[in-house]
């Protein structure tokens, strides 16, 4: 499973980003060229960037490239640090949940408006919950992982 949700994820972001692009390519050439410009494109620009950001925080997690604590991990024991990193996980995971379930809960309440542009307001906020479901399976396996005996990932050095 864990193969085909990082496959259908990639693709996603994927298809995302190229929409993404589609759309503001749209929108120069029908503004510029055409001198007809698009009234959708900036929302649905904004929407999918929106979609962008919580997915590739989806990711972020389960490729490890998420916020953490590494102040004190070269310092400290193996055991420790899986604890430590279990402790981290579990943190974020609180936090995904209320994003999600605060998405959810706001998306079903704004179930039946419409943007002006016409996009149902459910489709803007569904990134929210969306994200947050991704998010936490990818916790829940770093967590389950963890608790098999798996290493903590190695602290990467970014260059300032």
């Amino acid at each position: 499973m864990s193969k085909v949700l990082r496959v259908v994820e990639n693709a996603l972001i994927f298809a995302l980003l190229a929409g993404t692009v589609l759309v503001i390519l749209a929108q120069v050439f029908f503004r510029y060229a055409l001198e007809q410009p698009l009234s959708w494109s900036n929302e649905v620009a904004t929407d999918l960037l929106v979609y962008i950001a919580f997915v590739g925080f989806a990711i972020g997690i389960r490729d490890n490239a998420h916020v953490a604590l590494h102040l004190f991990e070269r310092r400290i024991g193996a055991r420790t640090r899986r604890w430590l990193r279990v402790a981290e996980l579990l943190v974020l995971g609180v936090v995904l949940a209320c994003i999600g379930i605060g998405g959810a809960m706001y998306l079903w309440e704004q179930r039946d408006v419409v943007s002006p542009v016409g996009i149902p307001l459910w489709a803007a906020f569904l990134p929210l919950p969306l994200g947050a479901v991704l998010g936490l399976i990818h916790i829940v396996t770093h967590i389950v992982d963890l608790a098999r005996g798996a290493d903590v990932p190695e602290v990467v050095e970014v260059a300032a």
